[in-house]
């Protein structure tokens, strides 16, 4: 055979099995890229998902209670007659408007609530009707005829005649969710909410102020101080007022959104 005419022929049979060869090679390349690129976008996926599942642990981690209330059922605010629970009430000059007074004569104490839309509980206030701390009365928002806030003199004024216009109840709806009843000591208070967020003296009165962030509007980053978190909640407060170490007036505030 003429060994000359065969390169030509094998140059050829080069040439072609490089470009496959080369092909085959980019072809390599390129899946190598694709497949690290898949891998990387995977490991980011699984890093952000391993953040958020930590995140989640975290939030779920945070300590949690039920806000206090009293068991005064949502029936017994509704208004059926023109002197129940939250209907316009007037005493002297002073008016009090969506708010439920009930009181207990026997043992002289009063149960105010001040309504939001749906039978939200803004405001309770809880009091004896013969030790009522000024702070408290000063707190609480009356109003004039012409529909202006009462000053805190009108209010003290005319506030005997809202506790003759109160619903009688029985004894046992004073007596909180948690537990406190009126004459409760202050390490009570102490060990159930912890340290008060401020604490004054005032005409031989002790008030305690307490702070708790609400549950559906925590961000799960901000510092909670170690504090639990009011769970259903948009924010809760408490301030208790103590007369030598026992309590004699409560004021529980849940925010409205």
């Amino acid at each position: 055979m003429n060994t000359n005419c065969m390169k030509p022929l094998q140059a050829l049979t080069f040439i072609f099995s490089f470009s496959i060869l080369s092909c085959s090679n980019y072809k390599t390349d390129a899946t190598v890229i694709d497949e690290k690129l898949k891998s990387d976008t995977v490991s980011i996926d699984i890093s952000l998902n391993a953040k958020e599942k930590v995140s989640a642990a975290i939030y779920d981690s945070i300590k949690r209670f039920t806000v206090d209330d009293y068991p005064i059922t949502n029936e017994m605010l509704a208004d059926k007659e023109s002197n129940n629970s939250s209907y316009k009430k007037q005493s002297g000059q002073t008016y009090s408007y969506d708010k439920a007074w009930f009181t207990n004569d026997s043992i002289k104490q009063t149960i105010m609530i001040e309504l939001y839309t749906d039978y939200h509980r803004m405001l309770t206030y809880h009091f004896y009707n013969d030790d009522i701390p000024s702070g408290l009365i000063a707190s609480m928002e009356l109003h004039t005829k012409e529909g202006d806030t009462a000053s805190r003199k009108q209010k003290e004024k005319d506030f005997a005649g809202f506790l003759k216009k109160a619903i009688e109840i029985k004894v046992s709806m004073f007596a909180s969710n948690k537990g406190f009843k009126l004459g409760d000591f202050k390490k009570k208070a102490i060990d159930i909410y912890g340290k008060p967020k401020s604490q004054s003296m005032k005409e031989g009165i002790e008030k305690l102020d307490w702070e708790f962030v609400g549950e559906i509007l925590y961000d799960g980053k901000s510092s909670l101080g170690g504090k639990p978190l009011a769970k259903d909640s948009y924010g809760h407060q408490i301030t208790m007022y103590f007369r030598n170490g026992k309590l004699i007036a409560q004021i529980l505030h849940n925010d409205i959104p």
